[in-house]
């Protein structure tokens, strides 16, 4: 089983997430806005591996996507401590964000709510 896989079925197990394992997305499939903070939270732990760290910000960035459907973030909130996890090591993160911020489409396109944050951010 590859790492990545493994902090899946770690984030699984720790967060009691309702996956089944044939998941595609797994990220955008078990994104929960209302437990935004908890996985936010679960960045302060200093002992997890890169592959889980990768993990969790995937599902941190899927789960703020779909909090920003009923919530602006006016007030940046959420996305200033999303920054900060980035900013700590963010070379490990790059293709998560060239995803989000759908690098290699049109630059007018954005299919997520998250794109535009995710642009200026990497701007």
């Amino acid at each position: 089983m590859s790492p990545y896989l493994q902090a899946i079925k770690y984030l699984n197990e720790l967060f009691d997430l309702p996956a089944k394992g044939g998941e595609q997305d797994w990220d955008i499939e078990m994104a929960d806005s209302g437990r935004l903070n908890e996985f936010i939270k679960a960045f302060e732990n200093p002992v997890i591996s890169l592959p889980v760290k990768q993990a969790l910000l995937s599902l941190i960035l899927a789960s703020y996507d779909e909090f920003l459907d009923s919530d602006p973030d006016k007030d940046d909130l959420y996305w200033n401590q999303i920054k900060n996890i980035i900013n700590n090591e963010p070379h490990n993160y790059q293709d998560l964000l060239d995803y989000w911020a759908l690098k290699d489409e049109l630059i007018d396109k954005n299919i997520f709510n998250i794109t535009p944050r995710v642009r200026s951010y990497l701007a």
